[in-house]
C-alpha cells in the first residue's frame, strides 16, 4: 500500500516540475513583453514629451503597475537626487533588484542593463535610436520564443511525467 501511494507522490512530483518548468516558460516571455512595453513607454516619454530622463522615467511609470512601475520610479528618484552617480549605475542596481528573481537569461538581463549605458549622455535622437534598437531585439526574441513556447512546453510537461514515472518504476 505505501508502495503505490509512493508510486503515485513520485509520478505527480514529476508532473509538477515538468509544469513548473512550462509556466517558466510563460513568465519569461510575459517578462519580456512587460520590457517591451515598459521601452515603448520610455521612447515616446522621451520623444513626444521631450523630456528630461527623470521625468520621462515618471511618466513611464504612470503606464505601469507592479514591479515594472517601483523599478521606474525607483530609477527616477535616484536620478532626481543628484547625488553624482552614473545614470548607467543607477539603471544596473534598480535592474539587478528589479530582475533578482525574473526568469529572464543572462544574455537578456546583461541586454536590459545595458540600455541604462547609452542613455542620459547622448542626444535626444541617439537615446530613441538605441532605445529602438533594443526594442526591435526584444520584439525578435519574443517572437520566437513564442513560436518555440508550445513544443517547449509539452516537452516539459512529458518529460516531468516520463521521468517521475522512470522513478517510481525504479524504486518499485
Amino acid at each position: 500500500m505505501y508502495r503505490i501511494v509512493g508510486c503515485i507522490l513520485v509520478v505527480a512530483a514529476g508532473a509538477g516540475l515538468g509544469v513548473s518548468e512550462s509556466i517558466r516558460v510563460s513568465e519569461r516571455i510575459y517578462t519580456l513583453e512587460m520590457l517591451l512595453r515598459m521601452v515603448i513607454c520610455l521612447k515616446g516619454e522621451i520623444r513626444c514629451g521631450n523630456a528630461s530622463l527623470p521625468d520621462a522615467f515618471y511618466g513611464a511609470a504612470g503606464r505601469m503597475n507592479g514591479k515594472y512601475r517601483e523599478f521606474l520610479i525607483t530609477a527616477a528618484d535616484r536620478m532626481k537626487a543628484g547625488k553624482g552617480e552614473k545614470l548607467s549605475q543607477i539603471c544596473r542596481e534598480c535592474a539587478e533588484n528589479f530582475l533578482k528573481k525574473s526568469c529572464l537569461t543572462h544574455g537578456e538581463k546583461d541586454a536590459f542593463f545595458s540600455v541604462g549605458e547609452y542613455l542620459g549622455y547622448m542626444d535626444l535622437e541617439m537615446q530613441i535610436k538605441q532605445l529602438s534598437l533594443y526594442e526591435k531585439n526584444l520584439e525578435e526574441e519574443i517572437s520566437r520564443l513564442k513560436e518555440e513556447a508550445s513544443g517547449k512546453k509539452r516537452l516539459y510537461r512529458s518529460l516531468g511525467i516520463l521521468g517521475g514515472l522512470l522513478l517510481a518504476v525504479l524504486l518499485v
